[in-house]
């Protein structure tokens, strides 16, 4: 879950390492909250992890930018999704062998348990700079027209990714049953780990515009694959493809933003990247209470063939700094 709020913007005018580790300490919160099975607890965690998130994403961003130049920027944001795409599979293997064996509350405290461990090992990093630089609050970086230009793809290309956990279970339960989505969703993080690899080795070797127009065609495709089918493997082959280009616009644009941007205004950047991200998922969710499946799928459709010529807008707002280096 990438939830970010604009006011993370801010917060990282304190220290880097501990809004990191506020941030990752949230996780196993709402870990241990979901075994506890109480809805209002359930409710003021749901909250409060999705400022941790909003932290821990943004800090991690800031942090990792500090430690890349422009040409290993792409291939340090890809190790980030690898990970957590990795974990994503070996939370659903754990937890579906631990729900076996034992229950529901036991996988879930013995999930928090991973994710202090994690939370731990962070107070043993140690980033280039302890603090960002004190910048005044800005909101409305979000209407930034370099920002906005690169909205409509990052809308579509979230909102598909939303769907493949949403719309595209649907579709396989009608189709095949319900026993057919553990498949579906590892495939799906199997394929997010070979678009995060694919993505760090060819980010800093080619144009990361033309990379975003391949994995925008990429996602397109899968997407047709998906919903003009009744069988499994076409489903399957299109929400790979759709899984793939998806975990590829997150370094590949992160390090974009880092080549084109000053460095006074990459933090702003992170935030708004964030916030572009989560409105797209949030739609997706929405989308699937008055559309059908299939039919749902059209908003990110329409916003990543806009987004091609955002990508392209995008560039030659930003041309003039690039000349200069």
């Amino acid at each position: 879950d990438h939830s970010s709020l604009p006011r993370g913007q801010g917060v990282l005018a304190g220290l880097l390492k501990s809004s990191l580790i506020i941030g990752a300490s949230t996780y196993p919160l709402f870990t241990v909250v979901l075994a506890l099975e109480n809805t209002p607890l359930l409710l003021t965690s749901s909250l409060i992890g999705g400022i941790g998130a909003c932290l821990l994403w943004v800090a991690s961003g800031q942090i990792i930018a500090d430690e890349s130049n422009n040409k290993t920027a792409g291939r340090n944001f890809a190790y980030q999704s690898v990970a957590t795409s990795a974990g994503g599979i070996a939370g659903i293997i754990l937890g579906g062998y631990l729900v076996a064996v034992e229950s529901a509350s036991f996988m879930y405290m013995a999930l928090a348990v991973f994710g202090l461990i994690g939370t731990f090992i962070l107070f043993f990093l140690k980033p280039i700079r302890e603090e960002a630089k004190p910048r005044p609050f800005r909101p409305m970086f979000i209407l930034d027209k370099r920002m906005l230009s690169l909205f409509p793809f990052l809308f579509g290309t979230y909102y598909l990714l939303g769907q493949s956990f949403t719309a595209t279970n649907l579709i396989v339960v009608g189709l095949l049953g319900l026993s057919s989505v553990p498949a579906l969703v590892i495939a799906l993080r199997i394929s997010n780990v070979a678009g995060a690899l694919g993505s760090g080795i060819v980010a800093n070797r080619f144009n990361k515009a033309n990379i975003l127009m391949f994995v925008t065609i990429l996602s397109l495709a899968g997407t047709v694959l998906l919903v003009s089918t009744a069988e499994m493997t076409p489903i399957l082959v299109g929400t790979i493809l759709i899984g793939i280009s998806g975990v590829t616009a997150y370094p590949v644009i992160l390090a974009w933003l880092k080549e084109k941007l000053p460095e006074e205004e990459y933090i702003y950047s992170l935030g708004v990247f964030h916030v572009y991200a989560n409105i797209g998922v949030i739609a997706a969710l929405a989308a699937n209470i008055w559309l059908s499946p299939r039919a749902s799928f059209i908003p990110g459709i329409v916003a990543l063939i806009i987004g091609l010529v955002g990508i392209v807008l995008f560039e030659k707002l930003t041309s003039a700094r690039s000349n200069m280096h």
